[in-house]
């Protein structure tokens, strides 16, 4: 019995070594369907969430506890392609804001529906044409990729949403976004037209300067 438990050890050990190379190999991202191919099975899955080893994000989709980001951004990337990190999310990315929101506020094409991942907690908002498009960047938050809008389009949709948001938390970011070196009031006006929020955008720039 002794012999049988030792043998099972290793094996357990063995499989370890194999999902630890899997995950260094797949950016410590496990998608269960590659996951078979490679030939795990998921019953493993279960065993290293329950030891906190891996976290799940959505139904097929797990990441390795060490690669977490403390904003949770690249997990919302991985989980919903098609999300921006927008508004305070953004305005955090940025420090143009001392609000830290409960939830990751994320931009998805007006059309498209989703199901919220298990982790992390997203607040959603939808945005048809040009909103959705309208300065979306690629940046990288701890190492690894992700979409979000740059400053100034930012800017326009706190303004936007600033009754949503809060007053105050607009009023900070207009403040903030004035004292960033590299700011673009031309590019801030320019998009501000686009977005139909030119009058309260010039109404915010009035008070702020």
């Amino acid at each position: 019995m002794c012999v049988r438990f030792y043998q099972d050890q290793i094996m357990e050990n063995q499989t370890k070594k194999r999902i630890d190379e899997y995950l260094k190999t797949h950016g410590g991202v496990i998608r269960t369907s590659d996951f078979q191919k490679a030939g795990f099975h998921n019953t493993y899955l279960s065993e290293l969430t329950k030891e906190g080893y891996i976290v799940r994000l959505k139904a097929g989709l797990y990441i390795a506890a060490e690669t977490q980001t403390v904003s949770g951004f690249y997990e919302i990337q991985l989980a919903l392609p098609n999300a921006v990190i927008c508004l305070a999310s953004a305005l955090t990315f940025y420090e143009m804001s001392t609000y830290e929101p409960s939830s990751v506020h994320i931009a998805i094409p007006r059309d498209e529906r989703i199901l919220p991942p298990d982790f992390p907690p997203i607040r959603r908002f939808s945005f048809g044409n040009p909103r959705y498009e309208l300065g979306l960047k690629q940046e990288k938050i701890e190492g690894h990729p992700i979409q979000i809008y740059d400053r100034e389009k930012t800017i326009c949709d706190v303004i936007r949403y600033r009754r949503v948001l809060g007053q105050d938390i607009a009023n900070e970011a207009v403040r903030n976004y004035l004292a960033t070196p590299g700011s673009d009031l031309d590019q801030l006006l320019l998009y501000s037209r686009l977005l139909r929020v030119e009058g309260p955008m010039k109404q915010h720039l009035r008070i702020m300067t």
